[in-house]
């Protein structure tokens, strides 16, 4: 059963991707979505949530335009802030908790020689934990799990769950399982329902 809320999610976030975004998607906003895009291109593939007070911050400059990816079926965490400046791919079927933060930049420097900007990669899979923070130039492995409150400063292998300020491998994992399709669609019905 499809609620009024819940068709009006989809609406407007098809509305901001159509405003905001490089093309049109069918995504479900719930609450506001802070866009910030100079110089970018952002893309947010079919059938992804993003929970209220999420920041997206997309400025790339006159030489390099800003490139965001968020794949399929992805849930991005209420109040979670994602800067980029050069490039962060995030894979399908990602979990990104609360209040966690993705960035590909520095905004300053600390030797005087000007910001230091590296791409992001999350494959595939991956669930990041609240409060946790992704740096630049890191590159989280296919179905790997990001403790609650982690700071990841280096890659991530597949399959790996990653603990700490700085994360470290913890153990391997055989990955996480998203809740199916039809399982996710009854919580989601019971969500709205409260509503």
């Amino acid at each position: 059963m499809t609620t009024p809320w819940k068709v009006l999610s989809y609406a407007r976030g098809y509305l901001t991707s159509a405003l905001f975004f490089s093309r049109p998607a069918i995504m479900c906003q719930v609450g506001r979505l802070r866009v910030i895009r100079k110089n970018a291109d952002i893309e947010i593939d079919s059938r992804t949530t993003v929970w209220p007070d999420v920041k997206l911050s997309c400025v790339g400059s006159d030489e390099r335009t800003a490139c965001l990816r968020i794949g399929k079926r992805c849930s991005i965490g209420d109040r979670t802030e994602i800067h980029c400046g050069n490039r962060i791919s995030i894979g399908d079927d990602v979990v990104i908790a609360w209040d966690c933060t993705i960035l590909d930049r520095d905004y300053h420097s600390a030797d005087g020689e000007g910001e230091k900007i590296a791409p992001v990669e999350i494959g595939n899979r991956v669930w990041i934990g609240c409060h946790a923070v992704i740096l630049k130039g890191v590159t989280i492995g296919e179905g790997s799990v990001v403790a609650a409150g982690s700071v990841v400063t280096r890659d991530v292998p597949p399959h790996s769950l990653v603990a700490g300020n700085p994360a470290s491998v913890k153990r391997t994992v055989a990955g996480w399982r998203p809740v199916s399709d039809s399982k996710a669609a009854e919580c989601a019905n019971k969500s709205w329902n409260h509503r």
